[in-house]
């Protein structure tokens, strides 16, 4: 027992030690620069950007973001002020303590009771690049991740055999930390209730049938009751305000096939034809089912990620490390062998067959084609599958336990390069890079300058400002505009101060008297400054990386010294 606690000790520091190293690398994204000056306007103020008291959902971009996160990082703000840190250390803790929470479940519920496994699971879980990648950033998702798999676990430990009644204080912690769950995520709507459900599928064969435990008193006070009333606020908030837009710009539904191309595909056979074959209905599930399978593509799981979106994961790899193809597939098939006719299930196994079953369908109601994202939570049944085919390998072949650890490590420091060495540098654009310096200077600097105009071409400049100069929430809030940027889910903000945020009109702003002009590189190719040399000449690069710089700076009254005002 003492051994297990030390390996678990080296576990989480291990865990902790990935998710800190550059704890600023990559750059702050958007939604992380929003999620701490929210937190700081609370702290300041009491109210949000915009002036609202003590929000259950910020507003911030027009996409309402549910208000969990920038509560739990309040304490680290206040310890360490607005910084990418304290942004980030809520979820760099949840990542670290996952793998650990993790080990608990699996060794306290597994009916095999093989000892490796938890531990397996745990290391496994420590060293996953999605696992990773989500926990280094303000992710919430990272937080849900950790919310579903605690609840998961309180629930287990209020479940006692069919003569005893449930534990009434685990139910309610579980229904509280799935309550909490709704407030942290979009994509937890409709997760957190099938990972409930999963709960229910898997245990109640063991324990009592579907019917006594949907009727059990400490089942409906400890836990349906809480569940009800923390989350109906936020459920009245999605239907009396507009937080409920982002389902409807994002959800998959919202985006049926064109008119055009149904006149076309009419046009190449019949209407009946059509209806038969490619009606709305079917080119919906066809769309669904593409979405679905593709997180279960090798392309997904081992040698690209999340191929459309590449801030959410490194290049060249995937979600899993590369040995973990082999032994997820040795997994799954072991675990499957276990559901033999008229022997009792395990509970365990078939609530992680159910999460894995279930975990992408957030993503594949969505409009991309995949989201690593919203079907993050996958990771954990991933990793349980891929700990079963690893230990059960090492039991078998006790010789082959060297060259695996090897195997492992190379294909981990693989990773880390990837991570660290590549990632940013492959899509400077896509990580957003540049926004802090070009932010930092802005805001040393301002005093300058008459105006300024930053140039909103990556979207959302404004927060990276408010963020970088800890602009006084109070101030702000007396001038913050949202413009509706029309039919999609997030707006802009205009102007703060004499800083305009907007695109770029070279021929009038270039005219501008004592003018600061921020512009981006690809502000520069579309108004082909490149190829005038007189001009490019006077742009300072404010954010160099490769061969090329993602932000400039232009000073109307002529070039003056960047590095001396700075």
């Amino acid at each position: 027992m003492k051994k297990t606690k030390i390996i678990l000790i080296l576990i989480f520091l291990l865990s902790f030690a990935l998710r800190t190293v550059r704890f600023n690398y990559p750059p702050l994204l958007w939604d992380e620069a929003s999620l701490g000056y929210n937190a700081y306007s609370i702290l300041e103020t009491a109210r949000d950007e915009y002036g609202t008291f003590l929000p259950i959902i910020f507003k911030s971009f027009g996409d309402y973001k549910p208000g969990f996160y920038v509560y739990l990082s309040l304490p680290f703000v206040a310890l360490f002020g607005l910084t990418p840190l304290s942004v980030r250390l809520p979820s760099i803790l949840a990542g670290s303590l996952i793998p650990i929470l993790l080990f608990f479940l699996i060794s306290k519920f597994q009916k095999t009771k093989n000892k490796s496994l938890p531990l397996v699971s745990a290391l496994l879980l420590a060293i996953t690049p999605q696992a990773i990648h989500f926990s280094r950033g303000a992710w919430e998702t990272n937080i849900l991740t950790f919310q579903l798999l605690l609840g998961s676990f309180f629930f287990f430990l209020s479940l006692t055999p069919k003569t005893s009644p449930l534990k009434p204080k685990f139910l309610l912690l579980s229904s509280l930390v799935f309550a909490t769950s709704l407030y942290t995520y979009q994509g937890a709507k409709l997760i957190t209730l099938l990972i409930i459900l999963s709960l229910l599928i898997s245990f109640y064969p063991s324990f009592r049938s579907l019917k006594k435990i949907l009727f059990d008193k400490n089942f409906l006070l400890r836990f349906v009751l809480p569940l009800a009333l923390f989350a109906f606020p936020y459920a009245l908030s999605l239907f009396t305000t507009q937080a409920g837009n982002r389902l409807k710009v994002t959800g998959l539904f919202s985006y049926p096939r064109p008119e055009p191309e149904i006149q076309t595909i009419i046009s190449e056979s019949n209407n009946l034809d059509y209806s038969l074959l490619h009606s709305q209905p079917i080119f919906f599930v066809r769309n669904v089912a593409s979405r679905y399978f593709n997180h279960f593509s090798p392309t997904y799981l081992f040698f690209e990620g999340d191929w459309s979106n590449p801030r959410h994961s490194a290049p060249y790899i995937g979600i899993i490390l590369y040995p973990s193809i082999i032994f997820l597939t040795i997994g799954f098939l072991k675990a499957i062998r276990k559901f033999q006719p008229r022997k009792p299930k395990d509970p365990l196994l078939v609530f992680m067959f159910l999460w894995l079953i279930f975990s992408p369908l957030p993503s594949a109601l969505s409009r991309d084609s995949i989201h690593a994202v919203r079907s993050m939570s996958q990771i954990i049944p991933l990793t349980f599958f891929t700990a079963y085919g690893l230990s059960y390998a090492l039991k078998a072949f006790r010789s082959l336990k060297y060259p695996l650890v090897i195997f492992y490590l190379l294909s981990l420091f693989f990773y880390l390069d990837l991570y660290h060495n590549h990632m940013v540098k492959k899509s400077p654009k896509d990580f957003l890079y540049g926004y802090e310096q070009a932010s930092v200077y802005v805001s040393k600097n301002i005093n300058h300058y008459d105006q300024v105009v930053f140039s909103g071409h990556l979207g959302q400049p404004h927060i990276y400002y408010l963020f970088w100069s800890q602009y006084p929430p109070a101030k702000y809030q007396a001038q913050a505009k949202l413009t509706d940027s029309g039919g999609v889910d997030t707006g802009k903000v205009e102007r703060i101060d004499n800083i305009h945020f907007r695109p770029v009109n070279w021929d009038t702003d270039s005219k501008l008297e004592n003018a600061l002009l921020i512009i981006t590189h690809e502000d520069v190719l579309r108004l082909s400054l490149d190829k005038n040399q007189d001009f490019f000449s006077k742009l300072t690069p404010l954010s160099p990386i490769g061969n090329t710089s993602t932000f400039y700076l232009y000073e109307t009254n002529g070039f003056s010294n960047y590095a001396q005002k700075e």
